[in-house]
Formats: structure tokens, C-alpha cells, sequence
């Protein structure tokens, strides 16, 4: 058998979307961490409200993969989204683990889930900011201006990675045709909160505790984005 890939991955994760319509198709294992592997590992969450016999849906998951098996080894795990959920609340330390080092191939609608994500960070730094907790209120504006890029970026097929620098997302936004509101000014204040956001690490933090000014600004960059919405 040849070694499973990332091409691999996401051809039949393409297969996998159109056959049953899945929330979530996560990667994990060898291959999600350097590229490549003897086999290929797949956790498939579905929407247990759609009604899909469950055997059915596996069923129709071993035929799907039988092409690729040929090839490569394939490992599947399939859930419901409500399982998933109780299992990864109650501390499972496999799914711990794939949540915590697995990589993301395909989420439902994600565009959606992320804006309205950073739309929750924003009210959340808007509190904290009017508690005069500027620090926190900081760092929530940088997680508005992260969630915003990324759920415009998968709106656009990009695969998400982990990655938290503003100025690789803009990077990235400007090579996928979209328009983001921000200089370079703007850039480099919210990318210095992330990095200053643990006492001793290089941002705002070694010239003070981020101030009123600070907080403001950040909020005022954070907003600036859902002005466009």
C-alpha cells in the first residue's frame, strides 16, 4: 500500500460531504501532523437530526472509502454530534486528543459559525472593557479580528489552520480576493496584544498594563470589521 497523504485527505473528504452531508470531518494522526502516514485517520460527526439510520450512514461511509482502501488504509470513527459532545465534555482522552492536535478538513457551515463567534468575543470585550478590565477586553478584540478573518477565509475554501498572527490572515484574506479594513498600524497593535497576552512575553505587556486608550482602540478595530456586515 502506498502512504496516505493530505491530497488523500481532503479527496475524500470531498467524497464523504457530498455522500452524507456531514457537522464536522476532522483529521488526526500522522498524516494531520507531518503530511503523510501508513494510514489515514478520519473522526466524522454527524447531524443525528437529520433523521440518517446510522448503520445506513455507515454502510454507505465503508462502500464510499473501498475505492481508496485499494490505495491506503483508512481509518474512520463516525459520531453523532450529540455523543461527540457529551464524550469531549466528559474529559475522553481520545477525543481530547484529536480536538486538541487534529486538524480541521470540513465544518458545516462554517463561515456562519465563526462570524457569529467573534460577534460573541466582541460583545464579551465590549463588558470587560465597560468593567475596566482592559487587559481581557484587549484580548478579546484580538479574538474578534482572528475569528472575523478566518470565518471570511473559509468562506472562500481555505482550510483552516492554527494560526493566530493578523498579519499572516490579511496575508492570506488579500491572496483570497478579500477586503479587510484595517493598515498596518492596526496589524501590529492587535498582533503586539496576542503576544503580550501572558506576563513577560514581548507586546503591550512590557510597557504596562494595556490602558483605557488601548482598550478603546482595540474595541474601535474590533467594531470596525461589522461595520461591513
Amino acid at each position: 500500500m502506498s502512504y496516505a497523504t493530505l491530497e488523500h485527505a481532503r479527496a475524500i473528504t470531498a467524497d464523504i460531504v457530498r455522500a452524507i452531508d456531514p457537522v464536522l470531518v476532522l483529521m488526526f494522526g500522522a498524516v494531520a501532523r507531518g503530511g503523510k502516514g501508513n494510514d489515514l485517520d478520519l473522526l466524522i460527526v454527524t447531524d443525528e437530526a437529520d433523521g440518517i439510520d446510522s448503520s445506513r450512514m455507515e454502510s454507505q461511509l465503508d462502500s464510499l472509502l473501498k475505492t481508496y482502501m485499494k490505495e491506503i488504509s483508512v481509518d474512520r470513527f463516525i459520531l453523532g454530534v450529540r455523543k461527540f459532545r457529551d464524550h469531549f465534555r466528559s474529559g475522553s482522552p481520545f477525543l481530547n486528543v484529536i480536538v486538541r492536535e487534529g486538524r480541521v478538513l470540513y465544518m458545516k457551515n462554517a463561515e456562519n459559525e465563526w462570524v457569529n463567534d467573534a460577534a460573541d468575543e466582541l460583545k464579551t470585550a465590549e463588558f470587560l472593557h465597560g468593567g475596566g478590565y482592559y487587559k481581557a477586553a484587549c484580548y478579546h478584540a484580538q479574538q474578534v479580528v482572528e475569528k472575523y478573518l478566518k470565518a471570511r477565509l473559509l468562506g472562500r475554501g481555505w482550510e483552516l489552520e492554527k494560526v493566530h498572527s493578523i498579519a499572516r490572515l490579511c496575508a492570506l484574506a488579500a491572496d483570497h480576493g478579500i477586503v479587510v479594513p484595517l493598515v498596518d498600524a492596526d496589524v501590529s497593535f492587535i498582533d503586539s496584544i496576542y503576544r503580550g497576552r501572558y506576563p513577560g512575553e514581548f507586546g503591550l505587556i512590557p510597557l504596562g498594563e494595556p490602558s483605557l486608550e488601548d482598550s478603546k482602540r482595540a474595541l474601535e478595530i474590533a467594531r470596525r470589521l461589522f461595520l461591513r456586515e
